[in-house]
């Protein structure tokens, strides 16, 4: 190697221009300080389209690891998230860390040292069934709606005061979510309630935090009555419509779910019980 050829390797090594070097001085600052500080997190991170049902093969496939700073707010269920230099954090990705999931509801388009965005923390695993009867769980944050829809309309003739039965859901897009609308139920209560409380999705509202096709939807859910098809066991609305409780027990439901015991009557004749 001649003079000339060491002498471009060291230029190109410090950055061709001004604004190169500037780039190449802050990136190596920002990995070799950050390790050091205690912001710097490792975490799992499920891209947005292998966010649901992170328990399967293909999800499990699709998570990667990565090296993060996790900043605190005033809020203590919110965070900042920043990458490693010329590393990404798609809008809509599930974050697993601390024994919590949490979503990328915000992310700066401004990436030309490192991506920053928004964490909140998820509450709920939402379940529903598509319409080619698999089950989807997806996790997502769970909030009061009545901050939105309280208060009184009132004129000439009558009053009507809003309800305070609805509640706002946050959960990342993908082909499963996209294709949700107002027909749509869910059961979202306390995980160890016996009687879930069962809401219909009112406003399918999708484009409030979406960019570029990627990101976040915000709907708004109505409280309403629990029917006999909700399987409040597992947690998901219009279970058995998909799912009919005789096909669960059977064609022969009389031969398979029970075995002959023996009595204990004077007779020899054992007797029916189900198991």
């Amino acid at each position: 190697m001649n003079a000339w050829d060491m002498y471009k390797n060291r230029i190109t090594a410090h950055g061709g221009s001004k604004r190169n070097a500037a780039f190449i001085r802050e990136s190596r600052f920002i990995q070799t300080r950050l390790p050091d500080n205690l912001s710097y997190q490792t975490v799992t991170v499920y891209p947005r389209e292998y966010g649901f049902n992170i328990n399967s093969e293909d999800a499990q496939l699709h998570c990667i690891s990565q090296n993060v700073a996790i900043i605190d707010s005033d809020n203590l269920n919110e965070k900042i998230i920043c990458s490693m230099p010329s590393e990404d954090l798609l809008l809509g990705s599930l974050i697993f860390w601390m024994d919590n999931y949490w979503l990328v509801c915000e992310r700066d388009a401004n990436t030309t040292l490192y991506t920053k965005g928004k964490l909140l923390q998820c509450n709920h695993l939402l379940k529903w069934i598509t319409s080619s009867d698999e089950i989807i769980e997806q996790w997502c944050i769970v909030e009061d709606g009545t901050k939105y829809l309280t208060g009184e309309y009132e004129d000439r003739n009558f009053v009507v005061t809003r309800g305070d039965s609805r509640i706002s859901v946050q959960l990342a897009k993908n082909i499963h979510t996209n294709v949700l609308n107002r027909e749509n139920r869910f059961l979202i209560d306390d995980d160890d309630s016996p009687h879930k409380l069962a809401y219909l999705l009112t406003k399918p509202f999708k484009k409030g935090a979406t960019y570029n096709g990627e990101g976040t939807f915000k709907f708004v859910l109505q409280e309403v009555t629990a029917t006999e098809y909700d399987n409040h066991e597992l947690g998901i609305a219009d279970y058995y419509i998909h799912f009919p409780k005789n096909e669960d027990m059977g064609d022969d439901a009389e031969s398979d779910e029970y075995e002959e015991l023996p009595s204990h009557a004077d007779d020899d004749e054992g007797k029916k019980v189900w198991i």
